[in-house]
């Protein structure tokens, strides 16, 4: 069953912006006891997941997306020929690579895709990592999206599209996988700065969420098969331990189905984030599955 109690995450002893001695201002920026702070994940049973807000500014050079998973095609896939293959075509891209390809192919309609969803969102500056699964023929078997945020869902929805039409030489090891990332800025340009040490912990604490979709997406599944409820909600704060592993997972507040959420609380006990500088630390996260239509 799940707790009802209030969620608290203590971030320090010190109040009004001193030490306990009231000396020495504490610059909050400096706090090694990281308590990272995730934005909203929706997360849809047949659609685009993403989060509401994109995750701080980290540091220079960390990535924003994950490596997507090892792929293969399914077994059918492999049987028979490659279909009819345009040879010039190939000799025209033989020296680019397959993200160069992908990228030169996409650029202008993942733009159109965009605009149209600024008319639903006219404020959404955001991203989101494409991958596209290339199967022996060169065909695009699958298309994923990664670390999506505050891109309207259909705008993402547009772009998988646009990619699944693409066709490829045939990769040489019959299947490969291309990751298109995709920034988009208003006319005001960026608008976040570099950030403290814990915005990039919590940069990466958001990739280490990214890893829990495919046990997020089973719990939404079994609802669905036991014809449940499919929607929920649920503020979950994650107590870390040295290693970084989830000791303990506490949801409240909470609403919707509650089969869904004691599921996902269990997901969440398997993740492991960066160990703690101080060695212990919070993550707070938020999920959201299968949110009406109109609420954002």
């Amino acid at each position: 069953m799940l707790a009802a109690t209030s969620v608290t995450a203590a971030l320090g002893t010190a109040s009004c912006g001193k030490s306990p001695d009231g000396m020495v201002p504490i610059d909050p920026s400096q706090r090694r006891t990281p308590a990272a702070d995730i934005a909203e994940l929706e997360i849809r049973g047949h659609g685009v997941d993403r989060f509401v807000m994109c995750p701080p500014p980290g540091e220079l050079g960390q990535p924003w997306f994950p490596e997507p998973p090892a792929w293969s095609p399914p077994a059918s896939a492999d049987a028979g020929a490659p279909g009819d293959v345009d040879e010039d075509y190939i000799t025209r891209t033989k020296d680019r690579s397959l993200t160069e390809i992908a990228i030169d192919a996409t650029h202008r309609d993942f733009r159109s895709c965009y605009r149209r969803g600024l008319v639903h969102d006219p404020a959404q500056d955001g991203r989101v990592a494409i991958a596209l699964r290339i199967g022996r023929d060169g065909r695009v078997a699958r298309v994923e999206e990664y670390a999506a945020c505050e891109i309207a869902v259909d705008a993402i929805t547009c772009m998988k599209g646009v990619a699944a039409r693409l066709r490829f030489p045939p990769p040489a090891n019959g299947a490969e996988t291309v990751v298109i990332p995709a920034a988009f800025t208003s006319r005001d340009g960026v608008r976040r700065n570099a950030g403290s040490p814990n915005d990039a912990y919590t940069a990466g604490a958001y990739l280490t969420l990214e890893r829990a979709r495919p046990g997020l997406h089973a719990c939404e599944e079994q609802a669905r098969r036991d014809l449940r409820p499919l929607q929920a909600t649920g503020t979950f704060l994650l107590t870390l331990g040295a290693d970084g592993k989830v000791t303990h997972a506490h949801v409240d507040p909470w609403t919707g189905e509650q089969s869904i959420l004691a599921c996902a609380a269990g997901v969440l006990e398997t993740l492991k984030f960066s160990p703690p500088p101080s060695g212990t630390g919070t993550v707070i996260t938020r999920l959201n599955f299968n949110p009406r239509q109109g609420t954002r």
